[in-house]
């Protein structure tokens, strides 16, 4: 079942450059007091593709304009924010949920917001909705929503620290959009189950791996949409093995998808949030998978665990020696700190506090 190497000297199609489809600028949608424009039509699109997000991640998306108090051109301001959202929820584009532990509020997008962004040509095939979302998880959310947002911010969040200029919301692949690939396959793999069949997700992957490695080479698809074919192998998988470590089935919480100039090689970048220390033996498996996956970069080039706090990292490098899986020697993993968009590194907060009299 082994997979080729990328062979250097193969020949392929150049890929062209596509030009980006324009957004319309000018288009209004609602009544003369409240409206739908294109800079909010921005945040209603990301609060579909990540629901959870809160005020200040929905902040870092948009420039400040020019007005009386300002020449405009930074980021625009969390009040300011603020102030649109309100908009939007009584347009009734966005629904809301205030956490009373934390005193943040988190948004998601309406059904008719979904309606809103379209107008504006964001696609919002995978959109999903705040409500469901458990009170546990929803903090995990908010953080993916955020580190994707900084990912996305003309605020050049990551050109120092992993040589990222901002990346359109396209390229940014949310957790929703990887399960709806994969969950169509997993019903398969279930009847397949049923039937006596192999319901072996790794061995089904790797011969996807091949098919679509075997579709560039004749010409078929290029490179940069061998994902766009096959967006099920954004989820990692290795075939069951007695004594193996491998995952056989490893979805990661975001993507930033940087294939578009891709020539053989991979140059997606992984995601993970970590706001909890997993187990040692849980990290040696996880090491093990991503060692496996990114010594042949069909899909991933490195991955990335953005965390609070010290814990996870010290754990992860522990692992990573004991394993001798050279991940962080490599530059293959990297681990950084959650900033908040001052690019202070945000600090646990999980201590009771009691007051006395």
């Amino acid at each position: 079942m082994a997979l080729p190497n990328l062979e250097p000297n193969l020949k392929l199609p150049e890929l062209g450059e596509a030009k980006p489809a324009e957004k319309p600028k000018s288009l209004k949608i609602g009544t003369p007091r409240g409206r739908v424009t294109g800079r909010n039509a921005r945040l209603l699109a990301f609060a579909g593709m990540f629901p959870g997000a809160d005020s200040e991640a929905l902040s870092i998306l948009n420039v400040s304009q020019p007005s009386r108090f300002g020449s405009g051109g930074g980021l625009q301001a969390v009040e300011s924010t603020n102030q649109y959202l309100r908009k939007l929820y009584n347009l009734k584009a966005l629904e809301k949920f205030r956490d009373a532990s934390t005193g943040v509020t988190s948004y998601g997008l309406s059904k008719l917001g979904v309606t809103y962004a379209r107008e504006f040509d964001y696609d919002l095939a995978h959109e999903a909705p705040l409500d469901g979302i458990s009170i546990e998880r929803l903090k995990h959310y908010r953080m993916i929503a955020h580190v994707a947002a900084q990912f996305a911010s003309p605020g050049e969040f990551f050109k120092e620290s992993l040589g990222i200029a901002p990346v359109e919301l396209e390229q940014l692949v949310s957790e929703h959009e990887m399960r709806a690939a994969f969950t169509p396959v997993q019903r398969k793999l279930s009847e397949n189950k049923k039937q006596g069949k192999s319901n072996d997700y790794g061995k089904l992957r790797v011969d996807l791996l091949k098919r679509a490695l075997g579709e560039v080479q004749q010409g078929r698809i290029e490179w940069g949409d061998l994902l766009t074919a096959y967006p099920v192998l954004y989820t990692i998988g290795f075939p069951r093995r007695e004594g193996s470590k491998l995952k056989y089935v490893h979805q990661p919480d975001l993507v930033i998808n940087l294939d578009q100039d891709r020539k053989q090689r991979a140059q997606n970048i992984l995601v993970e949030i970590e706001l909890s220390k997993k187990s040692w033996e849980e990290y040696d498996a996880i090491l093990a998978t991503l060692k496996a996956e990114l010594e042949k970069p069909y899909v991933y080039a490195r991955a990335v665990y953005f965390t609070i706090g010290s814990g996870v990292e010290t754990l992860l490098r522990k692992v990573d020696a004991s394993g001798d899986y050279g991940l962080f020697d490599s530059g293959k993993l990297t681990v950084l700190p959650i900033c908040n968009r001052d690019g202070d590194p945000l600090r646990p907060n999980n201590r009771v506090r009691v007051q006395t009299r």
